[in-house]
C-alpha cells in the first residue's frame, strides 16, 4: 500500500500552531472585546492603496460561500457586508451561498465543467484534487508574500500543502474545532444519570433517558455528515487511537480489527435507540434545533458551534468515552481543519490580484468572528481577543495539553469520489438496516480505490 507523510506532517503543523496560538491568546481574559469592525490589519491603508483605481469603474467579482451553520450567517451579516465596501471601494461583490458538504462539492464541480468558476471560492479537500487538477485554483504564494499577508499568520507553513503551494486562506480557528459531546446538565439531572466515562456507561444512560421520554442524543445524520466528518472516526478513535492515526496515514484499511469495531459501535448504537428514529434523514439545522429547544438531552457535534451553544447554562460537554483501556481523553483528540479549508482563488480569474485581496479580506473577516467569541486563531488580527466564556476557557484548558492530536480522517485522506461515496455508506449505517459487516466490506473496496495518495 503507498503511503505518503501527509497526515503526520499536517500533524507536526498543527501541533506548533496550537502551541504558538495557545501563547498569543493567553492575555484572553485580561482583554477587552473588539467592535464587530474590521481593525486596521485587516483593511490597512496600503491595502485599500493597491486594490484602488484611477476610475470609476468597478471590477465586478463573484464569491461561493459555505452556509451550514449560525456561524457562518453572522460572519457575512457583522463583519463581511457592513465592511466590504470601505476595505474594497474598487469591487462590485457578488455572493452566491453554497450550502456545504456534497452540496457545496456538486455545485462547484458543476461550474468548473462549465467554465463558470466563480473568483474566489470556500475550498475544501474533498473537491480540492479536481479542481487543481482544472487550473481552478490559484497558487497564492507569491500574492501573499508580496503584500505581506502571509506574516499576519502566527505559522505560515500551516497553509502550506504538501505540494508547498498555499491554496486557501482562512482563520486558523480550525484546528481547534473537534467533535464532543454537548448536554443539557437539567435534562441529566432530571434523569437522574451522569456524565459517562466509557462507551457503555454512554449506552446505560441513554437508555435511561429515552424511558424518561427524552431523546438520548443527535447528530446531523443526512448525506451520512456526522459519520463520515466525526462519527467513524471517534468510535475507532475510543477503541484504538494509533489504528485511527494509521487509517489516516493510510497505513491500514477496514480489515483492521479496531477499524472494524468502531463501525460496529455507530451500529449498536442505533440499535441501542441513541439516537432519534430517522437520524439517517435529519440535516445540520433540524439537529441543532432539536438539542437546543431541549427535545434531545445529548449533542454530538464539533466545538464552532461551542460560542452559540455556551449562552445557554444548562448546556457543558463531555470528550467521547472510552471504549477500551489504549484511548484517554486527555491523551488524545480528533482536530479538524486542512491546509486547503478556506477561500481559494479560481486559477483563471480575469483580475487575481483583487481576487486575492478579496480572499484575505474575508478570511480576516473569518478571525474576526471567531475572535469575538474568544475562540483561538492563528490569524493575527491586530486587536486583543475578548474574555472567553467558561465554556470556551473549560474547552481550551481541555484541549491544549492534549499530545496526541490525530487530523481529521475526512479531510486530509479521501479524494473526491471516495469521499461521496463514504457519504452515502455512513448514511446506510446510520438507518439500522446496514449491518457493520456491510459496511466495512464496502468500504475496503472504496478505500483501495482511494487516490488521495497515489504518487
Amino acid at each position: 500500500m503507498k503511503t505518503k507523510s501527509k497526515a503526520a506532517a499536517m500533524f507536526l503543523m498543527a501541533s506548533t500552531l496550537l502551541v504558538t496560538t495557545a501563547c498569543s491568546s493567553g492575555d484572553a481574559t485580561k482583554s477587552s472585546q473588539p467592535s464587530d469592525n474590521p481593525s486596521p490589519s485587516a483593511t490597512s491603508k496600503e491595502d485599500n492603496k493597491s486594490t484602488a483605481k484611477t476610475d470609476s469603474k468597478k471590477i465586478k467579482m463573484k464569491v461561493i460561500t459555505i452556509t451550514t451553520d449560525e456561524n457562518r450567517n453572522k460572519i457575512m451579516e457583522k463583519f463581511i457586508k457592513p465592511n466590504i465596501a470601505t476595505a474594497l471601494p474598487n469591487l462590485e461583490v457578488e455572493f452566491e451561498p453554497g450550502g456545504g458538504g456534497e452540496d457545496m462539492a456538486n455545485k462547484l464541480k458543476t461550474l468548473n465543467a462549465s467554465g463558470d468558476m466563480p473568483d474566489v471560492f470556500w475550498n475544501d479537500a474533498g473537491y480540492f484534487t479536481p479542481l487543481k487538477s482544472t487550473g481552478s485554483i490559484l497558487d497564492l504564494t507569491p500574492y501573499i508574500t508580496k503584500d505581506g499577508f502571509l506574516g499576519k499568520y502566527a505559522v505560515p507553513d500551516a497553509l502550506k500543502h504538501v505540494d508547498n503551494g498555499i491554496y486557501s486562506l482562512s482563520s486558523g480557528a480550525d484546528t481547534y474545532f473537534t467533535p464532543v459531546i454537548f448536554y443539557h446538565k437539567d435534562m441529566f439531572e432530571k434523569a437522574g444519570v451522569k456524565v459517562p466515562t466509557t462507551f457503555d456507561e454512554l449506552i446505560q444512560i441513554s437508555k435511561t433517558l429515552k424511558s424518561k421520554g427524552m431523546v438520548p442524543a443527535v447528530t446531523p445524520g443526512k448525506d451520512g455528515w456526522g459519520p463520515k466528518l466525526f462519527m467513524l472516526q471517534q468510535m475507532i478513535q475510543t477503541g484504538d487511537p494509533q489504528a485511527m492515526a494509521d487509517l489516516v496515514s493510510n497505513k491500514t484499511d477496514f480489515n483492521n480489527p479496531s477499524v472494524k469495531e468502531g463501525a460496529a459501535r455507530i451500529e449498536k448504537l442505533v440499535k441501542e435507540g441513541v439516537f432519534p428514529d430517522g437520524i439517517a434523514n435529519i440535516d445540520y439545522g433540524p439537529a441543532m434545533e432539536m438539542f437546543t429547544s431541549k427535545k434531545a438531552a445529548m449533542l454530538w457535534q464539533f466545538t464552532w458551534e461551542l460560542p452559540n451553544l455556551a449562552k445557554d447554562e444548562t448546556v457543558d460537554f463531555f470528550p467521547f468515552p472510552s471504549a477500551s483501556d489504549k484511548y484517554n481523553p486527555t491523551k488524545n483528540v480528533q482536530f479538524w481543519g486542512s491546509p486547503v479549508n478556506g477561500y481559494a482563488v479560481n486559477g483563471k480569474t480575469k483580475n487575481p490580484e483583487e481576487a486575492v485581496k478579496l480572499a484575505e479580506f474575508l478570511a480576516m473577516a473569518d478571525a474576526l468572528y471567531f475572535e469575538s467569541t474568544g475562540a483561538p486563531i492563528s490569524l493575527k488580527t491586530g486587536n486583543k481577543a475578548m474574555d472567553r466564556s467558561p465554556l470556551m476557557q473549560k474547552f481550551v484548558d481541555w484541549y491544549n495539553p492534549i499530545p496526541n492530536k490525530i487530523p481529521s480522517w475526512a479531510l486530509n485522506s479521501l479524494d473526491a469520489k471516495t469521499s461521496a461515496e463514504i457519504s452515502t455508506q455512513g448514511a446506510n449505517l446510520l438507518t439500522g438496516e446496514y449491518s457493520a459487516d456491510k459496511f466495512n466490506d464496502a468500504m475496503n473496496k472504496i478505500w483501495s480505490q482511494n487516490t488521495w495518495f497515489a504518487k
